[in-house]
């Protein structure tokens, strides 16, 4: 598979994987959707040690897509459930999750890989943070290789594939 691969600030490359197999209670997705979000800009220019501790790595962490695979045991969702992956799931065991502040875990498992094809979700995130989607949202044929949105790339009007 494709993927963008970080090997540190400002390097950021194209490259052909493995497409990843799924852990026990973990799935893999086809990534349909990612996003680019300010913690992204800043990881590329400085790198980030908390979210991206070892490189290379492939990078993005904001995704959307359809299961490919799941492994024995995850729960919740199967192959061809469309859905959407938070890129952290906190432990549920340490003091700050048992005083309901999850979001100050003190064992945030963080999630990369959104730039690649597929990418592959531990269990705990699995359980804890990928939401199904309806087959039926959003109301609108999928997106063609050969066309690309202009606000993304820019603000000329012309639809074309960035190089």
């Amino acid at each position: 598979m494709r993927a963008q691969v970080f090997y540190g600030p400002g390097d950021l490359r194209f490259e052909d994987i493995p497409v990843p197999e799924p852990a026990p209670g973990g799935i893999v997705v086809r990534v349909e959707a990612a996003l680019t979000c300010g913690t992204d800009v800043k990881t590329l220019r400085r790198g980030h040690p908390v979210m991206i501790p070892h490189v290379p790595t492939v990078f993005g962490h904001e995704l959307a897509g359809v299961v490919t695979a799941a492994g024995r045991g995850a729960s919740g969702v199967k192959e061809g459930d469309r859905v959407v992956a938070a890129n952290s799931a906190p432990c549920g065991r340490c003091r700050l999750c048992a005083a309901n502040r999850p979001n100050l875990c003190e064992d945030l498992l963080f999630v990369n890989g959104a730039y690649g094809e597929h990418i592959a979700l531990p269990p705990r995130l699995v359980a804890r943070n990928v939401v199904p989607i309806s087959p039926r949202w959003p109301p609108r044929p999928p997106p063609s290789p050969n066309r690309w949105p202009a606000p993304c790339w820019g603000s000329s009007g012309a639809a074309s594939k960035p190089e």
